[in-house]
């Protein structure tokens, strides 16, 4: 089994994390310790959350004691989890406040953003649509027409690459920490 033990900051404080065969383990005591929340609370939080408590994982870790290296084993949960379960704690700290604020602003940029975009642009690409297809039955009659035409099924195509854009962005996870 490959481990790899990195470190990430976060609020001033180191972060442990732990790459076991391609996974991330976040250790839970810093984490609580760089939001400034009760970690005993929030250990038995974790326990007790029917999807995170069976995600629970004791890993050893390297950790500074007094400047000597020594291998302390300590409570993780994966990354794909961390970030529900810091936004599912409960504390008037500042730190944690700063953070769901962060994460509040974060899912309505992703989501509102992407929504309302999509909608909007479904909305243009109909009334398009409808508008070609009407040009298209008196094209016959009126040749001057073409031009609008052709201009219509240009914007059409820029739309569609605006959703197919679209779709991806609302598929990328934002990152809360950085490495």
């Amino acid at each position: 089994m490959e481990k790899h033990q990195k470190f990430l900051e976060f609020n001033g404080k180191s972060i442990i994390f732990l790459n076991v065969e391609g996974e991330y383990f976040i250790a839970l005591r810093p984490i609580c310790e760089a939001l400034n929340v009760d970690v005993r609370r929030s250990r038995e939080l974790v326990n007790n959350d029917p999807i995170l408590g069976p995600e629970v994982s004791k890993q050893t870790l390297q950790v500074s004691k007094n400047g000597v290296l020594q291998g302390r084993s300590m409570t993780c949960i994966p990354e794909k989890y961390i970030y529900g379960f810091i936004f599912s704690l409960r504390s008037d700290s500042k730190e944690l406040v700063e953070y769901k604020r962060t994460c509040y602003e974060l899912l309505y940029n992703h989501f509102h953003g992407t929504i309302t975009n999509r909608k909007e642009l479904l909305q243009e690409k109909s009334e398009i649509d409808s508008r070609i297809h009407s040009i298209k039955q008196s094209l016959k009659e009126r040749n001057n027409e073409f031009k609008e035409l052709s201009e219509l099924e240009s914007r059409k195509k820029k739309i569609s690459q605006d959703l197919n854009k679209s779709d991806k962005e609302l598929i990328k996870e934002p990152e809360l920490f950085e490495n």
